[in-house]
């Protein structure tokens, strides 16, 4: 009987390793240490499985699907390839290179949810550090616009509570600040709890500026924070509390990066972290979702040199957000290529609608909204328990996902390298 004693959880960019899985006759019987989130993946991989290769919603053969996908990006003037945020490297990077030799347009998840870390991280003086870090030697933690308690909710007992190496104490060495638009479960742990009005992040954060750098007028202090709903005393708390920390790190969500004013929120946060690095030491982190989003971007990155939305339509790689991302390029490709993604159920209505009209070829493991609308749907294997692959943590550390039972469908970069083999053939 098969006990894995360090698996890595493949539900999301935290990327658990210390997971114990017990296998029986070839089945998952047990699952140790895994939040609720990553249990309920690796004990229901079985449910909702897409079971047959699908050609226009009737059942076919392996061969007869790869042949009808082939044949559709053969006759693609210019295809999307699309997702790649849950599948492993290897399946990335085989997708990079078949839309470059299509000449279409690749783009993974990072596109739709963090793309302004990229689009921003440039004009601003930001240092890199590692969730152990966090662990080690961070004195105050700050969540803005995320609740981990949800979305991540091994990162709160693994890295942002726990005891570390220079926090001995864990949580009582620590202070946690929270600041969000609706009180969440963060508020029983957080030292200050900063409830504010949507859309108001630029200017809490200015006034937290103000407030650490010295020197500002009272009275345009007063004006933020009536503007975001807070109380100026609450600010003043919050913002001695992170001039005064010996390394502080700041998480920030989607409630900032896809918010109202989302553009202006995350470059008054990066401008915050930018002022108190003056006096102290001060990271800060996107929270990503997708379990090897990370890894999708770091793969775009060594391949091309950018980090999402690259267009290979004229013969170059050509990245211009605004332009060359998916849902950009949606008028203009004829046809698409999605691997680990679902974006019938995240596109916007009108992009959706876009998407679905053209050919698609879906490659993934479960049905999906995706896989209902595809031309050809072919399942693969399960990454991370039914195939084995590398996938990066949000803090870019790359860490193996096992093979943990033996599945009876290929991986995503075995059917896409039969697709890559037999287009550079024709």
């Amino acid at each position: 009987m098969p006990v894995f004693e360090a698996a890595v959880c493949p539900f999301c960019a935290c990327l658990c390793d210390d997971i114990v899985v017990q296998v029986e006759e070839n089945e998952i019987k047990d699952v140790r240490n895994a939040c609720v989130l990553g249990m309920r993946k690796l004990l229901s991989y079985k449910e909702n499985r897409l079971e047959t290769p699908l050609v226009r919603g009737e059942a076919r053969g392996y061969e007869d699907a790869l042949k009808e996908a082939i044949e559709i990006l053969k006759g693609a003037d210019k295809p999307l390839v699309y997702g790649l945020s849950s599948t492993g490297c290897g399946a990335q990077i085989v997708a990079l290179r078949l839309a470059r030799r299509l000449g279409g347009v690749c783009d993974n998840t990072e596109s739709l949810c963090h793309n302004l870390f990229h689009a921003l991280q440039p004009e601003f003086n930001l240092f890199y550090t590692t969730l152990d870090d966090v662990k080690d030697k961070a004195d105050v933690i700050v969540f803005w616009g995320c609740n981990p308690v949800h979305s991540h909710p091994r990162h709160l007992s693994k890295f942002s509570y726990s005891e570390g190496r220079f926090i001995p104490k864990g949580i009582t060495d620590r202070e946690i600040v929270c600041v969000d638009v609706v009180t969440s479960e963060l508020d029983k742990i957080a030292k200050w709890f900063l409830r504010i009005r949507p859309g108001k992040d630029t200017a809490v954060c200015e006034a937290l500026q103000a407030m650490v750098g010295g020197g500002a007028a009272m009275k345009s202090v007063k004006a933020l924070a009536e503007e975001a709903g807070v109380g100026v005393e609450d600010l003043s708390r919050v913002a001695e509390t992170l001039k005064n920390a010996s390394f502080g790190v700041i998480f920030y969500g989607l409630g900032v990066a896809a918010s109202e004013n989302a553009r202006d929120g995350v470059a008054a946060l990066f401008s915050l972290v930018e002022t108190l690095n003056e006096m102290t030491n001060f990271a800060i982190f996107p929270m990503k979702g997708h379990f090897n989003v990370v890894g999708a971007v770091m793969t775009f990155l060594r391949e091309t040199g950018f980090p999402f939305g690259v267009d290979f339509s004229d013969g170059v790689a050509r990245f211009e957000p605004g332009k060359t991302t998916a849902l950009d390029v949606l008028e203009s490709c004829d046809a698409a290529l999605i691997v680990g993604a679902d974006p019938l159920a995240s596109f916007p209505k009108e992009k959706a609608k876009l998407l679905s009209k053209m050919p698609l070829i879906v490659l993934d493991p479960f049905e999906t909204l995706t896989v209902e609308a595809a031309t050809v749907a072919i399942p693969t294997a399960l990454t991370g328990v039914e195939a084995e692959e590398t996938a990066y943590r949000m803090d870019c550390l790359p860490l193996k996902l096992e093979k943990l039972v033996e599945g009876n469908m290929p991986s995503d970069m075995e059917v896409l390298l039969r697709l890559q083999d037999n287009i550079e053939k024709a």
